[in-house]
Parts: structure tokens; sequence; C-alpha cells
């Protein structure tokens, strides 16, 4: 039975016994682990002790040995836990995914191209490293659904006294999902979280109003002072602006932004994107060295999966407009909005 919004974590029990069931695989993978990072330790530090005795050369072989053995043991740690992660992942994450988003593919070694994190123009600087995995791919309701996790960053060099360094900067990291927009229009709505207004007031404004210009993009205010407090919104013409943002959609990103936290939403010829923020990793089996039966973890799965739910449910992307989906026909901005 798929999950609302509200709904505990279905069978708890039932995916506490799969974990539990999980313990003698999770603790052989732990001892692997250990032995192999216990056997680096000792050779390394044998090789340490040892290169006294080749004299120039010492040094060299050693830092070359060194760091050979460093990817020899995180490659073996890796495998010596694969089946451990495997297992959880079958018998643990993907019951949960089809009790959340019955019906959906998750591979968790695919992601989404860097194309289509671009395509959304919602960060435009083109990243300098870009990963992606996790891929989940379904419907909700009808409505194609794509969503993975999304790690962006550009590099960035800074220079002082002591010379340059290189360091990268994160453009984005969390939840990307891609899906139908209900409604047919030609053009682009992007619309940001404004961390600023409330602070900067008309400096903002004037600040927000040149770079809408210098991406091609205007500033569009609209009629709805609580939505103006929690996002700015940029578009090809303000027309399009309010024919997407209809009161309704308006309402329903407020909602979505107070019970799911930040988001940037962006809205392109019949394409709806979504960025959701996150700080760590998810849809990751716990590390072999800690239990495997991890109950805030199962709960911080669903609520993962019931968010992505949610950017279909609760934004009204099932909503049929004029009686027919818009990707398969239906008018432009000159109807009413809805």
């Amino acid at each position: 039975m798929a999950l609302t919004a509200d709904a505990p974590l279905p069978e708890l029990e039932g995916l506490i016994r799969r974990s539990r069931a999980l313990e003698a695989l999770r603790r052989s993978a732990r001892a692997q682990v250990a032995r192999t990072w216990l056997t680096f330790a000792l050779v390394v530090a044998a090789l340490y002790l040892a290169r006294p005795l080749l004299g120039a050369a010492g040094w060299p072989v050693f830092f070359g040995s060194a760091f050979a053995l460093f990817v020899w043991a995180l490659m073996r740690s890796r495998a010596a836990a694969r089946p451990y992660h495997e297992a959880y992942r079958q018998e643990v994450l993907e019951p949960l995914v089809q009790a959340v988003l019955p019906g959906f593919r998750h591979d968790p070694e695919a992601g989404l191209p860097q194309e289509v994190f671009l395509a959304s123009r919602l960060f435009p600087t083109r990243p300098d490293r870009y990963a992606s995995e996790d891929l989940f791919e379904g419907e909700v309701e009808g409505v194609p659904l794509r969503f993975a996790e999304v790690h962006a960053q550009e590099e960035r060099e800074e220079c002082d006294n002591d010379g340059c360094r290189t360091h990268y900067s994160t453009i984005f990291r969390g939840l990307f999902a891609v899906a139908e927009f209900p409604k047919a229009f030609t053009g682009t709505v992007l619309v940001y979280p404004d961390r600023s207004e409330r602070w900067l007031g008309l400096l903002s404004r004037s600040l927000q109003r040149l770079g809408g210009r210098l991406r091609g993009l205007g500033l569009v205010k609209l009629e709805d002072p609580a939505f103006e407090e929690r996002f700015v919104v940029y578009a090809s013409d303000p027309i399009t602006a309010r024919y997407v943002l209809s009161t309704r959609l308006m309402a329903a990103l407020r909602a979505f932004r107070d019970r799911h936290g930040e988001l940037y939403a962006a809205a392109l010829d019949g394409t709806l994107y979504l960025a959701i923020p996150q700080r760590r990793d998810l849809f990751e089996p716990p590390p072999p060295w800690r239990s495997a039966v991890d109950v805030g973890r199962l709960h911080a799965y669903a609520e993962a999966l019931r968010t992505m739910r949610a950017v279909v449910i609760e934004l009204g992307l099932n909503v049929r407009v004029w009686g027919e989906r818009a990707l398969g026909g239906g008018s432009g901005p000159s109807e009413t909005a809805q």
C-alpha cells in the first residue's frame, strides 16, 4: 500500500526483522574491513622502519608503497562491504521504495545526466565536477517522475602571498527531480528561495533585477505577499510567469517549502525541474561498523521518498488541465490561468 505524506513507516517491524537478519553478514564485512586496514597499518609501519636500509631511495619507496597500499586497502574494503550493501538494498531499501513509490525503479549506480541538470537553467555555472547516483524512475498517479541525488561543484582558485590553491565549491547538492508540467506553454520560469528580501529590502530587489537582465530573464513581481517572502521569480516574460504560477501553484509551492524545506523550481516548455538541497547522501546502507538495525535511517529514507512523491501530489501535477495532459496537447499562455 502506498504511503500518504503523514502515514507512519509501513511494516516497521518487518523492516527491522529484515535488517536484523543481515547482522551476521554485516559483522563478517566489518571483520574483513578491519583485517584489511590492520594489514595496511602493519605493512606501512614495517616499510617505515625499513626505510633507512634503502638509503636515498628510502623516502620515495616508502611514500610510493604507502600510497599503493592505501589504494589496495580502499578497494579491498569496498569489495568486502559490497555483499552486505547489496543485500541491504534488496532486503530493506527496495521494499521501502515500493511501499512509498509503488512501481518505481531504483538504480543505485545510475543518475541524472549533467545535461538534464543544466537544462533546468537553475544553476547557470557549468560544473567542473558533477556526480549523480540513486536514480529513481516511475509514475505517480500517471505523472512521469525521475529523480536522483546530484552533487555539482565548480573549481575555484584562491591566491595570496604564499601562492595559489585550488578548491571545489558546491553549486548544488541534494535531490533533483524532473516531472511533466500540467500546462502547455513556451518560455522559462525560474523560482529561487529568497533568502535576502526581508533583510536587504530595496537593495536586494535592485540586485535581483540586475541578475535577471544579465541572464536574459526579467524579475517578476507577483501579487502574493506570502509567496514573495519565500521566493524570487525570474521569467522570459511576465505573462508566462503569471500563467505558470497560478494562485493555486503559488500556494502549493509555499506549502511545500514550509513542509519540506528550501527548494528551487524551474518550468521550461512543459517540464518541471525541482531541486531540494540535502546536506548528506541519502539511500546509503549503514556502514559495516554500525548496526544494520537503524530505525532513524529507515525514517530518513521514507521521508526523502515521501518528499519526492509530494512533488507530484502537493504541487498538483496530477491535476489535469482542460481535461488532458499538457504534453498531449492544450493551449498556451493565452488561456485563462488556473
